[in-house]
């Protein structure tokens, strides 16, 4: 699987503390892309992933959020990251997607119908700069939506969507990483000081 990068104490893309993965490669190219670094494939990060994520300790970590790219791209691999981190107790996993949830069962692929049995939450749909509102702090734009495919986890989503949208900045020398759902400002504040 291509990984661009794995962090764990993350709060911003989820409830509890959580584990954030992004994936490189997306073929879709949506204008307004959150994250246009990673579209391209990114062969130098292939990983095996059971070997990749067996480095990681699982006790404190509440779910994991999987984003990108755009992670259906690889799905053989999600499937294996999915199935690995099930076989590690973790049931909360959450996927976001540029597809919509039709396009992913249109596909009528068993891949990506195993995964979609197998992960708690789908945010599907390309992000729409334009339909940025600032409102909801796990959809960057109203077109996105919200499919709560493990009912066990509704509540715990259904409380943490009331919540502000949050951005945790990493600094790393002259490298900075924000994670999170950002407001219109915060981008144009962001873009502005870059």
């Amino acid at each position: 699987m291509q990984i661009e990068r794995t962090f764990t104490g993350i709060t911003a893309l989820g409830p509890g503390n959580r584990m954030a993965v992004w994936v490189n490669g997306c073929p879709r190219n949506c204008p307004g892309c959150i994250s246009p670094t990673l579209r391209r494939e990114a062969p130098e990060n292939e990983c095996d992933v059971p070997e990749y994520f067996s480095a990681f300790a699982y006790d404190d970590i509440d779910g994991v959020s999987i984003s990108g790219g755009e992670p259906f791209y690889q799905a053989a691999e999600l499937l294996s990251l999915v199935s690995f981190l099930r076989d590690k107790g973790i049931r909360d996993i959450l996927v976001y997607t540029g597809y919509t949830l039709e396009e992913l069962t249109a596909m009528r692929d068993p891949t990506v119908d195993a995964i979609l049995g197998m992960i708690a939450v789908l945010i599907d749909g390309p992000y729409i700069a334009e339909q940025n509102d600032d409102t909801g702090n796990l959809a960057g734009s109203k077109n996105q939506r919200i499919h709560i495919l493990d009912e066990s986890f509704r509540k715990r989503y259904e409380d943490y969507a009331s919540d502000k949208r949050e951005v945790q900045t990493f600094n790393f020398g002259s490298y900075v990483l924000s994670v999170g759902i950002p407001t219109k400002e915060y981008i144009r504040n962001f873009n502005e000081n870059t």
